[in-house]
Order: C-alpha cells, then sequence, then structure tokens
C-alpha cells in the first residue's frame, strides 16, 4: 500500500489536475516500513513462522519469520534459535501519551507479543517516525495515518478538542465514500467521534500523533475484512477457509493491484481534502466586443500566512454591455468522469450545485445576469483556459441590464461587489476572506474565514474582497494593443531595469527582460507570446545559457530553460502593468508585478496615431537580429521617431555568465554608430531592487551596417576581458505595422 502512493504520486502522468496539484502544493512523506528488521526477517523466512508459544495466543499470533510484528531488539536472525524468538518490542504500543496504560493490549513482559518497550518511544524506529514529521516540516502537518493489516477499517482516537474529532470524522467519510465508489465497493468502516474512545489508547502511532500534533491521524486496517456483516471475514473474503485470522494478512495475489491501486487513489483525494480549503485567486471581465480585460483581481502570496489583493481596472462595467466572466481558484474544483463534470466518486451531486454569483452595490442587489458557468479543461488563463490546473477555473456570460433596479442603483460610476460562494470536489467551501491563508493549525484550519469574517469555524462561506467599478455612463471601446505597443518599457520605480517589446503580425509578441540575479549581476529573460485584446500572455519565460562572448561561442552549447510565465496588460498607449512567475530557476517560487510606463516611441507605429511609413529607411530596421552562427544571443533595435536608435544586445561575459549592453546611437550615412554603449551592475532582481544601488558603466562602442534583411556588427568593448569582433547578422523579426524591401 505505501509503495502504491509513492508510485501513484511519482510515476503518474502529468494530468494538469489531482495529481499535479499534489505534486506542487503537498509534501507527502511517505515511510513504506516502521518494522525494517522485522521486515527483513520475513523476507529471510518468507515459508516459515513459530506459532504455538505466544504466552497470550498460542494458537494465533506468528512470533517469527514470516510476519514477524516485533522489531529485532534481541533475537537473532536464525529461526532455529529457539531461546530469542519471543523477544523484540511491538512498534505499535512504544508511544506516548498513552504507553503502558492498558495492561490488556499492552504488556511489560519482553516474552509478550505486545510488549511495550522499556519506556515511550525507546525503540529507534519510533524516534525515526516522528524524526520523518520535521522533514514536512512539522508545523505545517495535517494528517497521519499509519498503515497495518487487517480487518478493513480505519480506527481512531479522540482527544478533547471537538474541532479535531468533527474534521477527523469528515476526512475518514470523504475517504470511505470515494473507496466505496468503486467497482470493488469496500467500504472502510468507522466509529462516530460520539463512539470513538476520548482520551486513553494503547499506545498506537495514531494515538501520538494525534495528541501530539493535533491532527487527523488513523490507522488503517486494510483488507480482507473482519467483523463486517456484509463479509464472510479473513481469507474467506477471496474463498479461503479462514482457519485463523493470519490468513488474511495475505492478500491473493489477484487482490493485490487492485488494494494498493484503488487505495492509493483514495488516499490522494484525502490529501487534497487536507491540503487546504480552495480560495479564489483571480477575477476577470473581459469586454466581449474587444477582447479586452477592463478589471482583474488577484490574490497575491504575499508571506507564508498572507495575501494581498492587486486590482487594476481599465474602465468601469457598462449597463448594457457583454462581459465574459472569469474565476480562478487556488485549486481543481471539479472531477470529470469521460471529459464531463461530475462528482467527485462517493460525493453528493449537490457538492457540484453549490455556486452563487452576485453583486450588491451597498446593501443592495445589483440586477445581473450570470450565465451557466462552464469550468474550463483546456490550458490558456482567461478567457476560456484554466490558470494551473484543469477545473480551477470557470467562466460564463455577464451583463448588467439597464433596468429599473440598475437605474435607480448606478448613477455616474459607483463601486460594487461580487458576492461568491463555491466549494471543491471534496464539498470544502471557498475561503470568504483570501488574505489570510488558511492553514493547520491546533486541531483545525486557521485563517479559513466564514461569511460573516469569523475565522476557527472550519466552514467557509461567501467571498466578498472583489470590488469594481460599475458605471451608467456610454464610453468608448476599452485600449486594445495596436502596433505602437511595440516599445521599451519600464517601471519608474526600477529605473535600472525594463523590457523590449515588440509587437508582430498575426497577435504574437516578442518580450526581452533586461533585469539582475540576487547577488546585482545582470541577467536577462526572454518570451514569445500570445496577444489577446489588451493583454499579452507569455506562458514560457525562456532563460538562455551556455554562451561565450566571442570567437568561442559555440551555439551548440546553448540551452534554453524554461523557468516560469509572464502577462502585460494595458489600460492606454502609455501605461500598462506586467506580473510574472519564476519557480523553476533553483530559487524557489517567487513572483512580482510592475507597473510599467513608456520609454520609447518607434518610427513609423506610434501608438494612438495614424501609423505612417518611416520619414527615413533606416527606420524600417527595427526588430530583432542576429547572427546564425551565434544563436542565444542578439540585437534589439529600435529607430526612434527623432531618429536616434536605441540597442539592447543581450549576450554574455567570456566565463559564460548572462550580460546586456546598451546604448543611444546615431544614423551616419549607411551606418548606425553607437559611441558609448554601457553596462550595469548592483540591481536586485525581485523585491529587494533598490535603483539608487544600479550602477553605470562604459562598455566600448557598436557599428551596426544593415540592409532589410541582413548586415553586419562590428564591435570594440573597453570593459577588460571582451576581445573585439564583427558579426554576421540576420533578421530575425519584422515589426508589426512597418515593411520592408
Amino acid at each position: 500500500m505505501a509503495t502504491g502512493i509513492i508510485e501513484l504520486l511519482v510515476l503518474a502522468e502529468d494530468d494538469h489536475h489531482l495529481i499535479s496539484y499534489l505534486r506542487d502544493n503537498a509534501n507527502v512523506m511517505v515511510i513504506p516500513v516502521l518494522n525494517v528488521d522485522g521486515f527483513l526477517q520475513t523476507q529471510r523466512t518468507p515459508g516459515k513462522n513459530w506459532m504455538g508459544t505466544d504466552p497470550d495466543n498460542p494458537e494465533y499470533s506468528p512470533r517469527d519469520g514470516r510476519m514477524r510484528r516485533k522489531n529485532m531488539l534481541g533475537p537473532d536472525e536464525d529461526l532455529l534459535t529457539q531461546g530469542d524468538h519471543l523477544l523484540g518490542v511491538d512498534l505499535n504500543r512504544n508511544n506516548p501519551p498513552y504507553w503502558a496504560t492498558n495492561p490488556n493490549r499492552s504488556s511489560g513482559q519482553p516474552n509478550s507479543i505486545v510488549h511495550h518497550g522499556a519506556s515511550a518511544q525507546s525503540e529507534p524506529e519510533t524516534q525515526a517516525l516522528e524524526a520523518a514529521a520535521y522533514l514536512a516540516p512539522v508545523n505545517r502537518l495535517s494528517m497521519y495515518t499509519d498503515l497495518h493489516s487487517f480487518s478493513q477499517v480505519h480506527a481512531w482516537v479522540r482527544n478533547d478538542n471537538n474541532r479535531l474529532a468533527s474534521l477527523t470524522e469528515r476526512l475518514l467519510g470523504t475517504f470511505s465514500d470515494h473507496h466505496v465508489a468503486f467497482d470493488a465497493g469496500k467500504y472502510y468502516w468507522f466509529a462516530d467521534r460520539n463512539n470513538v474512545s476520548r482520551n486513553q489508547g494503547i499506545g498506537l502511532t495514531e494515538e501520538f500523533f494525534t495528541h501530539t500534533y493535533q491532527v487527523p491521524s488513523w490507522t488503517l486496517e486494510i483488507e480482507p475484512s473482519q467483523g463486517h456483516p456484509d463479509r464472510p471475514g479473513n481469507g474467506a473474503d477471496y474463498g479461503g477457509l479462514s482457519r485463523n485470522g493470519h490468513d488474511g494478512f495475505i492478500l491473493p495475489d489477484s487482490e493485490v493491484e487492485r488494494v494498493r491501486t484503488e487505495l492509493a487513489q483514495s488516499f490522494t483525494v484525502a490529501y487534497y481534502q487536507q491540503s487546504g480549503p480552495p480560495s479564489i485567486v483571480a477575477a476577470r471581465f473581459i469586454d466581449k466586443q474587444t477582447g479586452a480585460v477592463v478589471f482583474e483581481g488577484e490574490w497575491d502570496v504575499s508571506s507564508e500566512t498572507t495575501r494581498e489583493l492587486h486590482s487594476w481596472q481599465a474602465q468601469p462595467l457598462q449597463l448594457d454591455r457583454d462581459y465574459t466572466f472569469w474565476l480562478a481558484y487556488d485549486k481543481p474544483m471539479r472531477w470529470r468522469n469521460n471529459g464531463e463534470v461530475t462528482a467527485l466518486p462517493g460525493q453528493p451531486i449537490s457538492s457540484i450545485q453549490n455556486l452563487i454569483n452576485v453583486m450588491e452595490v451597498g446593501d443592495d442587489r445589483l440586477t445581473t445576469n450570470f450565465g451557466q458557468p462552464l469550468w474550463l479543461d483546456e490550458p490558456g488563463e482567461a478567457p476560456a483556459g484554466f490558470l494551473r490546473y484543469r477545473d480551477d477555473a470557470l467562466s460564463s456570460d455577464f451583463l448588467i441590464p439597464a433596468d429599473d433596479n440598475n437605474n435607480g442603483l448606478v448613477s455616474g460610476t459607483v463601486m460594487a461587489t461580487l458576492l461568491h460562494l463555491a466549494a471543491d470536489m471534496t464539498s470544502s467551501r471557498v475561503d470568504a476572506d483570501p488574505s489570510t491563508v488558511a492553514r493547520w493549525e491546533n486541531g483545525g484550519w486557521s485563517g479559513y474565514e466564514n461569511s460573516e469574517g469569523n475565522d476557527l469555524t472550519d466552514s467557509g462561506g461567501t467571498d466578498s474582497t472583489i470590488q469594481l467599478q460599475v458605471t451608467s455612463d456610454t464610453l468608448e471601446d476599452p485600449f486594445v494593443i495596436e502596433a505602437g505597443t511595440s516599445s521599451a518599457w519600464y517601471d519608474q520605480d526600477r529605473t535600472g531595469e525594463g523590457f523590449m517589446l515588440e509587437i508582430l503580425p498575426d497577435n504574437r509578441a516578442v518580450m526581452y527582460w533586461f533585469t539582475y540575479d540576487g547577488d546585482g549581476n545582470q541577467d536577462w529573460y526572454m518570451a514569445a507570446g500570445e496577444i489577446r485584446g489588451n493583454r499579452i500572455l507569455f506562458p514560457q519565460l525562456v532563460q538562455v545559457s551556455g554562451g561565450e562572448f566571442g570567437p568561442g561561442f559555440d551555439p551548440g552549447k546553448v540551452t534554453r530553460s524554461v523557468v516560469g510565465s509572464a502577462s502585460f496588460i494595458w489600460s492606454d498607449c502609455d501605461s500598462g502593468a506586467m506580473d510574472w512567475l519564476i519557480d523553476k530557476d533553483g530559487n524557489g517560487r517567487r513572483h512580482g508585478r510592475m507597473n510599467l510606463k513608456r520609454l520609447t516611441r518607434v518610427m513609423g507605429i506610434d501608438c494612438g496615431m495614424v501609423s505612417l511609413p518611416p520619414e527615413i529607411a533606416t527606420g524600417r530596421l527595427s526588430g530583432s537580429w542576429y547572427d546564425l552562427t551565434h544563436s542565444g544571443e542578439g540585437y534589439v533595435l529600435e529607430v526612434l521617431i527623432d531618429q536616434r536608435v536605441l540597442v539592447y544586445w543581450f549576450s554574455y561575459d567570456p566565463q559564460g555568465n548572462r550580460r546586456w549592453f546598451y546604448g543611444v546611437g546615431k544614423i551616419q550615412g549607411s551606418k548606425i554608430v553607437f559611441n558609448n554603449m554601457a553596462t550595469t551592475h548592483g540591481g536586485i532582481f525581485g523585491a529587494g531592487f533598490d535603483p539608487d544601488q544600479v550602477v553605470i558603466d562604459p562598455w566600448g562602442t557598436l557599428e551596426l551596417e544593415l540592409a532589410c534583411s541582413s548586415g553586419t556588427a562590428r564591435f570594440t568593448p573597453s570593459e577588460a576581458g571582451f576581445p573585439a569582433g564583427t558579426l554576421n547578422l540576420k533578421r530575425l523579426t519584422l515589426l508589426d505595422g512597418l515593411s520592408c524591401d
């Protein structure tokens, strides 16, 4: 069973759904065997064991050899050595807080099958079990299970924490209801919390985790059954004679794959429930006529326990205008059977019907037409794709009609509140306040508020945190990206880093990000993206490595790694915003935002104006250029409306570190001359960036001689270690709105 869990989580195909979600968001600590020495003894003597010598159960309990229960404290490995085979400690009697408290089921006698050891956690195995919990880390632990055989039940105990007892019972119900829905129909019975022993035990591992760490904990007694009214019990479940209970320990070969595979799947559902309740992470309203996003609200994780709401609105929502409403959560919310959304096996159909969207102005409800919600099972983000996992987002048509009710509530521009209620596939309702990250603490969920804003209720409720503007005015169409969006862009609070953006034909775009690493050294990323209205999505942010400046450059050594994603959005020609996510470059998952301002205007395609042909032939050369033998580095060129030329050279140093150099040059006949190329150092990637720490250093000179599709670059660096040289260039991109013959 334990290896079945490992294999499912490690080897299953990436499904962009439940398994993918757990891989990204849960630490599952699996210890395949606790009694390692006893297990090895079982393997050494698979066909033999000692019976008839147990003073407590002489005809029932094997004492050594196959199915050895106790550890090997005292006995040797020779099964024929009779004087020591009764020794050892039952590791499931060696745990506090109820060690040695029940003489009927735990014994101080070394020869007893349930010998509890010299003291609580006296054995290295039980000490190692607790140490493993700290790897999780232990302060985030939210569930523990001990796998045993047999009797097909969940065995659990409880303390005085009623929340923990209630949530444990609910979790066991999710597990059992899911498992009985398989074709084999195996129900794992458990006692309700009113009939579970309180504050007493026999030294089990699950008792230790219940009382010490306040998490749902239980012993899973795997098949076959024992005492189930609809089952013959023990080996008779599979047609055997059931001569004693131990023929049930060994499943027939024909049953093993079913048991381990199906139980592993039920465990993933339990892990999904205990990974945390759902919360809204993003909401967008998209203008149907233009495809522009007019409102977006996103919850950014700001610490381990908090989130911060980021809201952006290009224009108010208008009455009687058609929009698409798109909403995303922090986990997959729905189950599918043959491609169709359905209730998770074992859950009632009502679990997928509990979804409510309304909008209010003050305490008054607007008349709103939310269409039938469509859960999204294809990637691509808003408006028709999921955010990160299949069915973690939904979309619907949306309209605020100009009826008498709304005309009375909306005069000019007012603030409206979106109220949303939903439940995930295990019927856990959304966190009503995503600003506090729901997490397991002291036997229940902390930061998981209900509709009234009350914490520690473990119930969730209606999210009313998204607010946006609504207007009765008739507005012009929202801004959409045009050819003149090609420009250099930067955040005014982050002078010293920024972006070169190229708008290409067919709703494509290319972005180059000149920035830094965490130590003040230059770094850069690149991405190709898709234009949607006023947004550009860059699903693959690429980091390039392996280059070397100068004649030693070998394109065969260059590697390109996808390390994250980014998206840009604009409200007009001169201002916008971007957000980025990097989670695959070895520095942990990082996220950030920037408010963007235009830095340049490209000749021939100025934004918001009639696009005129370039005033001079050189004006048609804006775009990206590279040497075919130096694939992995290149130039981004912008001929500006005042006939100056901006260039960024994304390259490396002679040691292979990513570097970039830039300059503003002049057109001199058939050449573009950059007499003062510069470089920088001192910037810090992300939140630690300080523009005052950025230092500009001289780098050298560059001369470009270009025709429409080819040309030459000649450079003379002044920075030590960089050789002078020449590159033969080819055009890589031609900006939308320009032509060059």
